[in-house]
């Protein structure tokens, strides 16, 4: 296609968080911005609010609700200029010739956005990777939830009490906030809504989080910790600390100490590291493989690239420490790069990145929730409830109040009544 010299091609890899907010201010931004043309690329068709995935895996929400597809939202308005959507898997960035391949051809691009995510870290163990499940998308929540559901009938036909145990047996590596709030999800399945399916099973069932560290929650204050323990084996959830799995099998897991413990279902949480797309980029790294950017998210030395969420590293006001690699950081990084893009395009000088981080909010039951928010750690029911009114809101205004608000407006519908342990205990699609 022939390109006039006042066009400006923004191409955005990665349609998570920070990619699909940088895109959406972008569409706004292109009816004032002559020239500007935008492309977005994921290899799917769809964007998921990542914290609320795991709701899917306890039934409490349809997957379809929680899936906005991606050519609604960034389709032409009268009110918004061209931004295009392409479904394409990225395989490589040729930073010097301002390309990238994918696996239907080369794009091009005047200013690049990097916002592919990360994926999950399994520390060079093979075996763990072969056989663990993850929780990154809709689709792994689906997976998890239908995995449960087919061990539960599995365990119903089998005689071999030592299989038995395998198949009711599930297992969260991790002790982040992912990891706590899948492991609290599928307690509240099995030993909720489940019991009442198959309740000659229930007294069978074990669920355990297991954490190399001596703690929960690292980064995180102490008595986040200790709570977080404390309450998660309240509720019968076997808590390992200390713990090192060296092997992970299709039968089960064993740990540094010669521990063996027998599960068909390990769900690996344990970490994560950048894409290999990322990986490959020959740009300043911190440890931990994401890559070094300036105040405005930009690379210093490749002037128009920027890297955002996971991938980028980027020092908080201050200078010591990065901003964490989280949702709530990502969602604000991409509207602000997107400023930053249209004020380079103009000729303006642009802006630094600042966001004072909020803290942690982690479910971990139905009424009970354990918060760490601007310096303060508190849990009970008043927390619970607060949480849950936040959430919905957060849910509701996400990506703009009437974006896709017949979606959201049917996972509310679905998330009442599983306050009250009424979840979808069918196979999901």
């Amino acid at each position: 296609m022939v390109m006039g010299e006042n066009k400006k091609r923004v191409l955005i890899l990665g349609a998570g968080a920070a990619g699909i907010n940088a895109a959406l201010e972008l569409k706004k931004a292109s009816a004032r911005v002559p020239g500007l043309e935008v492309t977005l690329v994921d290899q799917r068709d769809h964007h998921s609010p990542l914290p609320f995935i795991w709701q899917v895996v306890s039934g409490s929400v349809d997957p379809g609700y929680i899936s906005f597809p991606l050519h609604a939202l960034v389709k032409q308005k009268s009110a918004a200029g061209p931004v295009k959507f392409r479904q394409n898997q990225v395989q490589s960035i040729d930073v010097g010739r301002k390309v990238v391949n994918t696996d239907d051809g080369e794009v091009k691009w005047d200013y690049l956005v990097v916002a592919l995510g990360s994926t999950t870290n399994f520390f060079g163990m093979a075996d763990a990777e072969e056989n663990s499940l993850v929780l990154k998308s809709v689709r792994d929540a689906v997976s998890i939830h239908n995995r449960i559901l087919d061990n539960y009938e599995a365990a119903l036909r089998e005689g071999d009490e030592q299989r038995r145990r395998e198949l009711l047996t599930f297992v969260v590596v991790g002790g982040g906030p992912s990891g706590i709030e899948l492991v609290a999800a599928i307690q509240d399945f099995v030993r909720k809504a489940l019991t009442r399916k198959y309740p000659a099973l229930t007294p069978q069932v074990r669920v355990l989080l297991v954490e190399a560290q001596d703690a929960l929650l690292s980064g995180m204050k102490a008595r986040m910790s200790e709570l977080a323990i404390k309450r998660l084996r309240s509720r019968g959830i076997e808590v390992l600390l200390k713990t090192r799995i060296t092997k992970v099998w299709s039968g089960g897991i064993q740990t540094a100490d010669g521990q063996t413990i027998p599960t068909r279902t390990v769900v690996w949480v344990a970490g994560v590291k950048p894409v290999a797309v990322v990986e490959s980029l020959p740009f300043n790294k911190a440890k931990g493989g994401r890559i070094v950017v300036n105040q405005h998210m930009e690379i210093p030395e490749a002037p128009g690239v920027y890297v955002l969420g996971d991938c980028a590293y980027l020092l908080q006001e201050g200078g010591s420490v990065p901003y964490p690699p989280t949702q709530q950081v990502a969602q604000r990084q991409g509207p602000a790069c997107a400023r930053n893009i249209i004020r380079a395009v103009q000729g303006k000088d642009q802006r630094p990145f600042r966001y004072k981080f909020k803290g942690q909010v982690i479910y971990m039951g139905r009424n009970l929730v354990l918060a760490q928010l601007w310096g303060r750690v508190f849990d009970g029911l008043a927390a619970a409830m607060v949480r849950r009114l936040y959430y919905l809101w957060v849910f509701v205004s996400y990506l703009g109040l009437l974006t896709e608000l017949r979606r959201k407006l049917g996972a509310v519908r679905e998330w009442i009544p599983a306050y009250f342990y009424h979840r979808n205990m069918a196979h999901l699609e």
